[in-house]
């Protein structure tokens, strides 16, 4: 499974970030197509030339001076810009996305309905190229997902249209507390901003997970330089990274990470507890279990444990506070070793029954029948079940043998 991690943890720009695609492997040819699909000036010229900040080589972006007629720009025209434009859908799409970030966070700052909202600078032509550049390597990657580091805050004062703002900038604050990213407070001698809204609004865009995967095999880096000398490295870096589909290979076991959720309830009765156990295995829990534990003033109490892929660790947060009476979960990230298993349907005498089959490390398998169809079979024909699994264990015995293997 290919994936990307953008490490913006000394800042990030819509410009560095392009550049470190560039220097992923995105080709050149990619991002001048832009300018003729956005049908710029043909005396604008983009360039990624290489440089160095503070020692730390990378690519940084060159756009030369010329002067457009900048105008601040509505949503709408930006929209009926790139729709107009030679793009392909999905970047038109997800460029679009990237300004109804913006334009969502810009109207509750000015206190404006969406549609009054106009950019200045975030509307500028730098600014739109900027965006659809970093759309559109995205688009070539194609990655499966995207990790993103913490974007740093910032601090002091900018010179903006609206004149001198405190740094984070209202709109980078505001895209932040909407699409819920954390901000960190880099111990920094640099005062000034480091998280542009273009940055942090493509964060939303594109985000699947903050922090990197626990388990990377890294192909390649890519670095992109800012523009600003800041008396100390300015970088961000993209990791190319093959996640492996942790290990799996034949008969290995594989590694993987989930959340362990967890809590203790004494205020319950035991339907509702069964209640819950429910709603959290169907929202996704891969599995659920609960004992009674002694609790405080020597209460009976019921532990509930949950285990679930970090996808689903929001969902099942939500199913807690929401139909349990817990005030509060515990919540750890642990690992488990897994062997490849599979579950299939196949046809017996006693009509189709499922089963899961599983490959051991000393290359052979083992199958069992489930349990359900085992009790329907039963039911239906009055043998015992110990009796049936016998009998399917003969006639399956062909199938121990491996065939093609889908997980």
């Amino acid at each position: 499974m290919k994936s990307i991690f953008i490490d913006c943890s000394l800042g990030i720009s819509g410009d560095m970030l392009a550049s470190a695609l560039f220097d992923l492997g995105v080709p050149n040819s990619i991002f001048l197509n832009n300018l003729v699909s956005l049908n710029i000036d043909k005396n604008y010229k983009l360039k990624f030339n290489e440089g160095d900040s503070e020692g730390i080589k990378g690519i940084v972006c060159a756009k030369n001076e010329i002067q457009f007629k900048e105008l601040s720009r509505s949503l709408n025209q930006i929209k009926n810009l790139l729709l107009d434009s030679r793009l392909n859908d999905y970047v038109k799409k997800m460029s679009i996305k990237v300004f109804e970030i913006l334009a969502e966070a810009e109207a509750v700052v000015h206190g404006n309905q969406i549609s009054d909202v106009h950019f200045h600078e975030l509307g500028s032509m730098d600014s739109i190229l900027d965006i659809v550049n970093v759309c559109s390597a995205i688009d070539f990657l194609k990655p499966d997902k995207i990790y993103v580091s913490n974007p740093p805050s910032g601090k002091g004062i900018v010179s903006t249209s609206h004149g001198h703002l405190p740094v984070p900038v209202p709109t980078v604050l505001e895209i932040a507390r909407q699409n819920k990213i954390p901000l960190t407070v880099l111990d920094d001698k640099y005062f000034g901003e480091i998280t542009t809204p273009t940055g942090i609004a493509l964060i939303a865009t594109f985000i699947d997970n903050f922090g990197q995967p626990d388990n990377i095999n890294i192909q390649k880096i890519g670095i992109g330089l800012g523009n600003k000398n800041i008396s100390r490295p300015n970088f961000l870096r993209v990791l190319l990274l093959d996640e492996d589909d942790d290990y799996i290979e034949n008969n290995k076991p594989s590694y993987e990470t989930i959340i362990l959720q967890e809590a203790w309830i004494d205020d319950s009765t035991p339907e509702d507890v069964a209640v819950l156990i429910d709603r959290l295995r169907s929202t996704g829990a891969i599995d659920v279990i609960c004992y009674s534990v002694d609790m405080k003033k020597n209460r009976k109490g019921i532990c509930i444990k949950a285990i679930v892929y970090p996808k689903n660790k929001n969902s099942l947060r939500e199913v807690w506070f929401n139909y349990s009476t817990t005030i509060g979960i515990r919540e750890n990230k642990i690992s488990r070793w897994i062997l490849p298993r599979r579950t299939v349907s196949h046809i017996t005498k006693f009509g189709e029954v499922n089963i899961k089959q599983v490959m051991r490390p000393n290359g052979k398998n083992s199958i069992k029948i489930e349990h359900k169809d085992l009790t329907r079979i039963s039911l239906n024909t009055g043998i015992s079940i110990q009796e049936i699994r016998q009998r399917l264990i003969i006639e399956l015995s062909e199938f121990y043998k491996l065939d093609d293997w889908s997980f």
